[in-house]
């Protein structure tokens, strides 16, 4: 007899449906909560250090505070997001890293690793929910945090979440890519030191490069590796998803969300190419300009010793 197809989110939560529902609710609602709190944190941030947060000597200070306090909410809410699900994302990693490569791309309704599987949908429902809740803002501020690619992004990204969420595959898999907001974390900072006016410096060079380096551990070399785990060690078990017996996903469904890491994999590839040549366009300026004192004083000897 063919089961039913679950309801929403219905293998994210031992109670089902509902419950799950209402976590996503409840998720939706702390991230608004979060900018509600960022929002006046940062206006009262500006009333007493305003000449500390902004650099006078190379920003405009009345349009770095405009920017800062307009959009500086969101960042500091997807500072946050970054980081909390960057740590969860380690930790399934390692809680599912033993596991066979069934327990890796199925959540089933028993087992050794319900619990960590549990832990993964309850991450994936936090995601989900920071989807919604940053779409909402990106409508209301358009197109001042994102325009019409960022908004397709977070669209589809969503969508294969409900998926794996409902139907309960992809656990290992959502660690892996989850981990890859690593980046975002120093992306953010780096936003936050251009706006205040701290364009140059030691510390946006190491920031600069604490985002070059997490972007190439985290969303080249992990995902990478995962590609190949999933489409050539994981194969056979991620043809039996779409099985009644398994987890019934549709292949369409399935489809969608295989389909998506792998154009997820192709953009990070074709990013950190871009990455890879600016970080050598950089160190080439730097030679060049460590070089040129150099030049200029073998010049002068030159020129000494024809006049000798």
């Amino acid at each position: 007899m063919t089961k039913p197809p679950p309801l929403i989110f219905e293998n994210s939560h031992d109670g089902g449906s509902l419950p799950a529902l209402q976590m996503l609710v409840t998720d939706i609602f702390t991230w608004e909560i979060l900018y509600q709190i960022s929002q006046f944190a940062i206006k009262v941030a500006f009333m007493k250090y305003s000449k500390i947060i902004v650099n006078p000597k190379k920003a405009n200070s009345d349009k770095a505070k405009a920017t800062l306090m307009e959009l500086g909410p969101s960042y500091v809410v997807s500072f946050v997001h970054s980081l909390y699900v960057t740590a969860r994302g380690v930790m399934h990693l390692y809680s599912l890293w033993a596991a066979s490569n069934m327990d890796k791309i199925y959540i089933g309704p028993e087992g050794d690793y319900r619990e960590a599987h549990l832990e993964v949908a309850r991450t994936n429902i936090l995601f989900v929910a920071y989807l919604f809740y940053d779409m909402i803002h990106i409508l209301h501020q358009y197109p001042k945090l994102g325009g019409g690619d960022t908004m397709a992004h977070h669209m589809l990204f969503a969508f294969c979440s409900v998926i794996n969420g409902t139907f309960g595959i992809m656990p290992f898999q959502f660690g892996w890519l989850i981990v890859g907001e690593m980046s975002t974390i120093f992306l953010n900072w780096r936003w936050f030191l251009l706006k205040s006016g701290r364009d140059s410096g030691v510390l946006l060079e190491n920031v600069n490069t604490m985002f070059a380096a997490s972007f190439f551990l985290t969303r080249i070399v992990m995902y990478t590796a995962g590609i190949v785990h999933l489409y050539i060690f994981s194969m056979s078990e991620l043809k039996s998803l779409s099985s009644p017996e398994v987890s019934g996903v549709p292949l369409s469904a399935l489809g969608i969300t295989c389909g998506c890491m792998l154009l997820g994999w192709l953009l990070n590839l074709y990013w950190g190419s871009k990455i890879l040549r600016k970080v050598a366009r950089g160190r080439t300026n730097v030679t060049v300009k460590s070089t040129e004192p150099v030049a200029a004083k073998a010049g002068k000897k030159n020129r000494r010793s024809k006049r000798e």
